[in-house]
């Protein structure tokens, strides 16, 4: 029974070591967004020690904070090794939040960001 006890334990800290929030999610939109035309974001993905996190899957989905025009969701494909671009459309002018979902195996993370699209 205490072999048991030990083994599990071992295992929760080996999940414990692989929290979702040792990933780090950035995002970048070109210098000029404009409404109503497909825009591409690049998203970058480390781990917490700074190396790509390689073949995940990654979804972006965009939501108005003012307005209720649903969620604009678009799985985003790898380009270099924790580099991953998607196209989305900002329909309107106004103050938009970007969510970006990763997960690879058991490992999972997300994170949220505010944009203004001024034209």
């Amino acid at each position: 029974m205490r072999k048991l006890l030990l083994s599990l334990a071992a295992f929760t800290l080996v999940l414990v070591g692989q929290d979702k929030s040792a990933w780090k999610i950035q995002y970048e939109l070109p210098k000029q967004v404009k409404a109503n035309y497909d825009t591409p974001i690049t998203v970058k993905i480390t781990g917490a020690d700074g190396k790509p996190i390689a073949g995940a899957e990654v979804e972006t989905i965009l939501t108005m904070v003012e307005m209720d025009h649903g969620e604009f969701k678009e799985n985003a494909k790898q380009v270099k090794p924790g580099i991953y671009e998607a196209k989305q459309k900002f329909i309107m002018v106004g103050a938009w939040q970007i969510e970006v979902k990763a997960k690879k195996g058991v490992n999972s993370a997300s994170q949220k960001f505010r944009y203004e699209v001024k034209e």
